[in-house]
């Protein structure tokens, strides 16, 4: 099978998927903005072709014969993300179209600027011309419904799986208590919330550390509000890690805490998991579907840090809990998200898609409630 990509090629999750879809036989050619060397796909800087002599007519006509170049030499089109790429019909209609809409692309993040009126017309225009639609939760299926106005069992509803070979629980016990947060410091990931709870934590759990991964310009404006609270010397802050590094981050936490303000999934949650650690989360947009409350997690008010305080205190007091949490969420990752069974679920997501038929078998219009209902047996 030959797919062609249009997705960042630096991106966690696309190299993923390449290195997945390359182990099951096909070929992958990635198209993106700027300079590129992915490794296991061929690569493409996307690029409209310019007036020339032999090339005089308008730009949008020269839009859709380069874009149709990609239909006519691959069995399949995907776009990770919804960017403005400019397919229309005339182009579309020369071969097979798939979507994976990510998350921001549908709802716009606090601070985001608006959706352009031209941006909003593109994205229906591939919404239109789609022959398959696929989402990793069943929460922001239920989005991308509404945005596109199309109902909900057009849209596939494939997770995002977890390596558990790759993450897995510490040889050995962790003792100190250490609370990670690894979601990146934009205004989504409610990183604010996390630090307002950090002074009531220290004070009933007095040997408590912080660990903080990230970086960026919003870091510097949380490392004064932390200067404020008395609480730098409890924490840590560590650079970005390479995916295949994040386990020994995971491994020695004893909670792992995602106060995000938005969320179309939270494949964090389900790495935390995988490792044996219990999640802290906020109850908004897929992190249900990743988090049961009081079985492999918490769920708590998005605004409310006093809350995620308590649910933090009760996890680092309480060892047998925390222990047994962490079990439940293992078996939890390995019933539901172990990596290779999604990647099957992916590929014949695909593949119906080339072959432009429907593929009903994760349509969520059938379903009754969220995943974290259907998952409720986790223990």
């Amino acid at each position: 099978m030959r797919i062609c990509i249009f997705a960042h090629p630096g991106a966690t999750h696309t190299k993923r998927m390449v290195a997945a879809l390359r182990e099951r036989g096909a070929t992958v050619h990635l198209v993106y903005k700027g300079d590129h060397n992915p490794e296991g796909a061929t690569y493409e800087r996307f690029g409209v072709p310019g007036l020339s002599l032999g090339n005089s007519v308008r730009r949008s006509v020269r839009r859709a014969r380069y874009l149709s170049k990609f239909f006519k030499e691959h069995d399949l089109v995907t776009v990770f993300y919804l960017s403005d790429w400019g397919f229309y019909d005339e182009a579309i209609e020369h071969g097979r179209l798939a979507l994976w809409p990510w998350g921001s692309d549908i709802n716009a993040p606090p601070g985001a600027p608006p959706e352009t009126p031209r941006l909003r017309e593109r994205r229906m225009a591939m919404f239109e011309g789609a022959h398959g639609i696929a989402t990793c939760s069943h929460w922001f299926a239920e989005q991308v419904a509404d945005y596109a106005g199309i109902h909900a069992s057009r849209i596939n509803v494939i997770p995002l799986g977890v390596d558990m070979d790759l993450f897995k629980p510490a040889s050995q016990p962790v003792r100190e208590p250490i609370v990670g947060f690894l979601k990146g410091f934009g205004p989504a990931y409610g990183a604010e919330r996390f630090i307002d709870a950090m002074p009531e934590i220290v004070a009933r759990v007095p040997d408590v550390r912080f660990e903080l991964v990230g970086t960026s310009d919003r870091a510097k404006v949380l490392q004064r509000r932390i200067v404020d609270l008395d609480i730098a010397s409890r924490i840590t802050w560590i650079e970005p890690k390479p995916h295949d590094e994040i386990p020994s981050l995971l491994q020695r936490w004893q909670v792992s805490v995602i106060p995000s303000v938005v969320e179309s999934f939270g494949v964090a949650a389900l790495e935390s998991s995988a490792c044996g650690v219990p999640v802290v989360a906020s109850n908004v947009g897929g992190l249900p579907e990743t988090v049961i409350h009081d079985k492999t997690g918490m769920l708590t008010d998005a605004s409310d840090p006093e809350q995620l305080a308590e649910s933090v205190i009760g996890l680092l007091t309480d060892e047998d809990r925390r222990i047994e949490m962490g079990r439940s969420g293992q078996r939890f990752v390995a019933s539901h998200f172990q990596w290779d069974a999604c990647v099957d679920r992916w590929m014949r997501f695909f593949e119906f898609s080339a072959n432009g038929t429907f593929a009903s078998e994760t349509g969520v219009g059938h379903e009754s409630g969220r995943t974290s209902v259907r998952f409720a047996s986790a223990n």
